[in-house]
Parts: C-alpha cells; structure tokens; sequence
C-alpha cells in the first residue's frame, strides 16, 4: 500500500515538475534577450541631437496641429515619430544598472526634450487662427489611475520587446499607448492661453506617464539582471527604494483622486440620464437633449435642462424624492447626496415664470380699463376713444415687447456654458434708406476668456441668432458679442 502511495506521489510531482518547466519556458524572458544590445541601443538614443532633435521639433508641431483640429490620426503620427521615449528609456536604465553618467545625461536630455518641446507648442498656439480648447485637449488635463496603469503596461511592452535579439512590431504600439507628446503639447496650450489647470493638469499626465515608462523599465533591468556598473552600498540601496516608494505613492495620489470623481460623474450622469427617461421624457435616446448642474451651494440644487413635456408642480416633490433614492442606491454616490437635494426642471415649453404671470396680471387689468372706458364712450364720444386708443397702444407694446427673458437666459447658459453675460430685448432700429424704423430683438453676449479670437465667437454668435430665431418665431433676431 505504501508503495503504491509513493509511486502516486511520484508521479504527482513529476506531472508538476513538468508543467513548471513548461510554463518556465513559455513565460521565460531570459531566453532570446539581448542584453548588450539593449544597453547600446538605449544608450545611443539617450542625446537629442542632430537628426534627433529635428524629428523632436516635427513631432511636436505635428502633436499640436493635431490637438488644434482634434484630428486623432494626426495626433497618432505624432507620437510615431517622436523620440521623447528615449531619454525616459535611460533614466530607467541608468537606474537598473547604476550608471550614473548615463542617468546624468538621460535626465539632461530629458530636461531639454521637454523645455523644447514646450518651447515650440508655445509658439504654435499663440500664432495659430484657431486656437480652441478641444476634446483631444480636454480628455488629457484630468489624469487617472487607469492613465498611470496604460503607462506602465506600455512600458512594460516596450522594454521587453526592445530588449529582444529579433525585434517585434510592439514599438510603434508602445509609442501610441503610453502618449507622451499630447500631453506635453497640451500643456504647452495651457502656457500660450495662460491657462494653469490646464498646464498643470496636462503635464502631471505627462510627468506620469514618464515615471511609470522609466520604473518598468528599470523593473526589468532588474528582473533580466543586466550587469551593474557600480554595486551600491545595501544601506544606500535601502534608502533609495524607500524614498522612491514615497515618492511614487505621492505621485499616484491626485490620479486616484481624479479616477474617484471621474467614476462619480459618470455614475451621477448615468442615474439622471435614467431618471429622466422614465420621469420626464418618454423617448429620451430618439431625440430629446438634456443637461444638468448642480450649483456649489449649501441647497445642493440640481439644475435639469431639457427638451420635453411640461411637469406640473405638485409633482417635482415626488419626483425629487425619487431622484435622490435613485442616487444613494450607487455606492459611488450614498455619502454625498445630501437628504434636502432640489431639484429645478426647466423645460423648453414650461407655462409662464413669475415674470410673465405678472405681465398677464397687468394685462388683464389694462383690459379691465378699456371695457370700462367703452361703457361710458357714448357720453364722451372724441374723449373716451383718444383715452382707449391710448390703452389699446399701451397693451399692445406690453404684449409684444415681453420676452421670456428667465427661461431664454437659463437655455443659453446650458447650451453656451462659455458665455458670461447675456442680455436680450427689443429695440427699434433706423436705417437711413428706404427700409425706415423696424423692430429688432437684439441679444448682448460677453464670452469668457476660453473664447479669445473672433472667429470663434463669430461662429458662436451665429448658433445663438438660430437658436433665437427658432425659439422666438422670429426673423429680426441680431447677437452682438463684446
């Protein structure tokens, strides 16, 4: 009985010892690494000059172009041909083999590979005709975790594939995932415009990205046991490791930071989105636009724009209360949903506001008048029917020159979020010609400083003279921008 136990176990752990060698030689990356190539190769790539330095220039108008007409493909070329992953290649190595001339010079460089690369996305943005804040700008001012893990995966993927005695097509793919040059471009718009969160919010991106690529490659330096050209003391060595675990875990800190609120938002937009399909629009996905904000004060009034039916008011509480059992039901959303959450819906086609329900007041009493004055028209004939006609004159300017100007102000500022000013009204034009006096609604708009150059307010200006065209009913529509 024993024996047979013993020749189970045998077999046991030769079935095991078989498999190891199997997975051993599968994932192994001893095997076909080149490891004086490796070290040349990163070596000689480590100086931006010459050649180099030319291509860093092209890449970098190219990024900026590309961020300017938020051209994806562009932005892909730019950071094909860029050498900036070079030098950041080398701190990685330098550290791994405890170089430190190499590390000197891979930090020099670096240095002068951003300073240029700033340098030049500076020059280009002050002078382009466009100069908009984009999508492509915009998704690279707001780093996450999941950034940092791209980074140091695409790291990863580079070192081993450049460490390879028979190289692969995994570089170019590296060069796209782990996205160097936008940011760094980004933050150079950010310089030009005078913009700090978006210079610093899109050079932390970039500032990650870099640390993450030299710590994977360093990771493997070591793991592949590349040979060290000074050994360390085991005590300085120590202290080196702890101070970069500080110094990464504080890094790391603002990505999860923003990961978190990121989740929020989506997870926040996502119940008001579902909210609003089953409480206040019946077809929200074939057609109907909304958005909403929720204002920084102690109320915690949530603001929803939308283009739908009209919803009575005895019904807001019951749907606010729903709104906020529907929010603090997601665990991303339970601690910061407060108990007294509002909740303003403002419609395209809601009833009039207080404004107009005065104004309606004021008519109905100014028609009151005018019936009065016509009972007794026959015992003063010229007298009464000058006093009416004048009511009538006056009832009719009330009538027409009456705007919405509430509801038309809140549906710009949520459609047009950059515009800082608006004011509205009819006013009587002249023209010296054969056209006379007309009457015009004429609209004011101050923009923000995000919207700098004329053209972009021109093009502004004409979608607001649609909208008030459309929503007025009316052709006598001008938008003047200041």
């Amino acid at each position: 009985m024993n024996k047979e136990v013993k020749e189970r176990n045998r077999a046991f752990k030769s079935l095991f010892n078989y498999i190891k060698k199997v997975i051993n030689r599968i994932l192994s990356l001893a095997d076909d690494t080149d490891v004086e190539g490796t070290i040349s190769g990163i070596k000689g790539g480590i100086v931006l000059e010459g050649s180099n330095l030319w291509i860093l220039i092209c890449s970098t108008f190219i990024a900026c172009i590309g961020l300017d007409t938020n051209s994806p493909a562009v932005i892909i070329g730019a950071m094909l041909i860029s050498p900036l992953m070079s030098p950041i290649l080398g701190i990685g190595l330098s550290v791994g083999i405890n170089d430190r001339d190499s590390l000197m010079k891979s930090l020099r460089n670096f240095a002068v590979a951003i300073s240029l690369s700033l340098m030049v996305s500076i020059v280009y943005f002050t002078f382009t005709p466009f100069g908009n804040f984009t999508d492509e700008m915009k998704a690279r001012i707001t780093p996450t975790a999941l950034d940092a893990l791209v980074a140091l995966f695409g790291g990863l993927a580079g070192i081993i594939a450049g460490s390879r005695t028979n190289k692969t097509n995994a570089i170019p793919g590296v060069a796209i995932a782990t996205a160097l040059m936008p940011p760094l471009c980004t933050s150079g718009f950010g310089l030009a415009t005078g913009r700090g969160e978006v210079f610093f919010g899109a050079f932390y991106l970039f500032f990650i990205n870099a640390v993450l690529i030299s710590i994977s490659t360093y990771v493997i330096v070591r793991i592949l046991k590349f040979p060290q050209v000074e050994i360390l003391d085991p005590v300085v060595a120590k202290r080196a490791t702890t101070y970069g675990y500080i110094f990464l875990t504080l890094l790391m800190i603002p990505s999860f930071i923003f990961l978190m609120s990121s989740l929020k938002n989506i997870t926040e937009s996502n119940v008001l989105k579902s909210f609003i399909q089953d409480n206040i629009h019946d077809d929200v996905e074939k057609g109907a636009q909304w958005t909403y904000r929720a204002d920084n004060d102690s109320t915690g009034t949530l603001k929803v724009y939308y283009f739908g039916s009209y919803i009575a008011p005895d019904s807001v509480g019951r749907l606010q209360n729903k709104l906020v059992r529907q929010m603090k039901e997601s665990l991303l959303l339970r601690f910061t949903v407060p108990d007294s959450l509002g909740i303003e819906l403002t419609p395209t086609d809601a009833p009039p506001d207080e404004e107009r329900k005065q104004l309606s007041e004021e008519m109905t009493e100014l028609r009151l008048k005018v019936s009065a004055m016509e009972q007794v028209q026959n015992n003063d004939m010229v007298k009464k029917t000058t006093a009416v006609d004048s009511l009538k004159n006056e009832l009719t300017m009330v009538m027409s020159d009456s705007l919405p100007f509430n509801e038309i102000s809140d549906e710009i500022k949520a459609i047009f979020p950059e515009v800082e000013k608006f004011a509205i009204a009819r006013t009587n034009q002249t023209t010296y010609d054969s056209l006379g006096n007309r009457k015009v609604v004429t609209a004011l708009v101050k923009w923000d400083k995000s919207v700098y150059r004329a053209y972009d307010k021109k093009q502004k200006q004409d979608r607001i003279e649609k909208y008030l065209e459309v929503k007025l009913k009316k052709k006598d529509v001008e938008v003047v921008s200041y």
